[in-house]
């Protein structure tokens, strides 16, 4: 009997243990899990501020290829015209 309840306090001394073993393992990955939710997070807000900072630049570069490419065609236009004002004179 008395080894009976010699197991018995042993085990729950086990038991004592593994709970509180348990206890500091869950509250080491809530602070984990916390801390990754907040990295997702900033990360979020990140990827947003790229995409409206890309957002911008595409939208300056599409009316700078469009100044550019206008410009170009009146150079074109330009040249054209002097090539006839040449081509008359001789």
């Amino acid at each position: 009997m008395l080894q009976y309840k010699e197991i018995a306090q042993v085990n729950e001394f086990a038991l004592k243990q593994i709970e509180s073993a348990h206890e500091k393992f869950k509250a080491e990955v809530d602070k984990l899990k916390k801390s990754l939710e907040d990295e997702i997070y900033f990360l979020k807000g990140r990827v947003s501020e790229l995409e409206s900072d890309l957002v911008s630049k595409s939208t300056k570069v599409t009316f700078t290829v469009s100044g550019k490419e206008e410009a170009l065609s009146s150079t074109f236009a330009e040249i054209d015209r002097l090539n006839e004002e040449n081509s008359a004179k001789t």
